[in-house]
């Protein structure tokens, strides 16, 4: 055998090995999926993106939907959607949707939002069907003190300009809520208020509550209407309240203070009654030694004696009135 016969068998054994390699390593499954879907894709492409850790089935897939949707999309733009970490599909499916709806959607756009975690295709849907959101029970007064108690609509449809920056829908019906409740406080009368609920309509709008949202408002819609209770019953109960608790304090406080009195009436009373008794125990010794000494000897000092006893008892009286009057 010569060289050259060996050489050609070396080479023939070295392609069918790496003929075979490369076989084991091609994704046989994807590669013809996509060959016999028409969006054809080269065995060393599909090779590479498997090295890549690519998720072959969710690219693939797209990349074929692509294809029959006529968007132009390459097999680069569908890999970066996958290696960010979102899904080529939903996007592709998001933007065919768009394009059947004549929604001006970008690859940028739909990419970014899917990487966010929100389903594009309901962004889409949202574009063609606007979403309604009711608003919970507004009451507020009138300036006439009747309550006007109101439930409002809101209709919103996406907005691509300001859907991955804007605030939510939460933020546009706390805005609502507070535009209603501006235009019914400064309503003069709730009946008209009721009789016309379109004012509230135009005083949402004229609001702007969708300034700088995810979503446009396209109606705001009164559902109910009807009025509430009188807030002047309420606050002439809240004053003759307030009038009673004063009332009570101040009868409170003058039993307190004739409490006061009562106790003062009683310690002067107790104070003249010992005071008394001490004249009444010093006149009877005054008395007594008077008579052991024999100073009494005429009737000038006996009517002295008996002036004393007189004074005594007025001040037992005056001690008496205090004591009635402290009761």
């Amino acid at each position: 055998m010569g060289i050259g016969e060996i050489v050609a068998i070396v080479f023939a054994s070295v392609v069918f090995a790496l003929l075979c390699i490369f076989f084991i390593v091609l994704p046989k499954k994807y590669y013809y999926s996509a060959m016999f879907s028409g969006a054809y894709i080269s065995a060393f492409r599909l090779i590479g993106m498997k090295s890549r850790k690519v998720n072959l089935e969710d690219v693939v897939s797209a990349y074929v939907l692509s294809k029959k949707s006529k968007l132009n999309l390459t097999l680069m733009d569908l890999e970066t959607v996958s290696l960010s970490g979102g899904s080529a599909l939903r996007v592709v499916k998001g933007l065919s949707t768009a394009k059947i709806a004549k929604i001006n959607i970008s690859l940028d756009f739909a990419k970014s939002v899917d990487v966010s975690g929100i389903d594009i295709m309901q962004v889409v849907r949202e574009c063609i069907n606007p979403k309604v959101i009711e608003l919970p029970l507004v009451t507020a007064s009138a300036k006439d003190y009747l309550e006007v108690n109101v439930k409002i609509s809101l209709s919103l449809k996406v907005n691509l300009k300001n859907f991955l920056y804007g605030v939510g829908d939460d933020t546009v019906a706390a805005r609502g809520i507070e535009a209603a409740v501006t235009k019914i406080a400064n309503t003069d009368r709730a009946d008209s208020l009721v009789a016309h609920p379109e004012y509230l309509d135009k005083a949402i709008f004229d609001a702007n509550i969708d300034a700088g949202a995810k979503y446009e408002l396209v109606s705001a819609d009164v559902i109910h209407i009807d009025l509430g209770q009188d807030k002047r019953i309420g606050l002439e109960k809240q004053s003759l309240e307030q009038e009673h608790l004063m009332s009570m304090y101040k009868l409170e406080q003058r039993r307190a203070e004739a409490e006061a009195v009562e106790k003062e009436m009683k310690a002067r009373a107790e104070e003249l009654k010992a005071q008394a008794a001490e004249e009444e125990i010093e006149i009877q010794r005054a008395i007594k030694d008077a008579i052991d000494e024999g100073k009494v000897s005429d009737v000038v000092e006996l009517y002295k004696l008996q002036n004393l006893q007189l004074d005594t008892e007025i001040k037992r009286q005056q001690m008496k009135k205090y004591e009635e009057e402290g009761e």
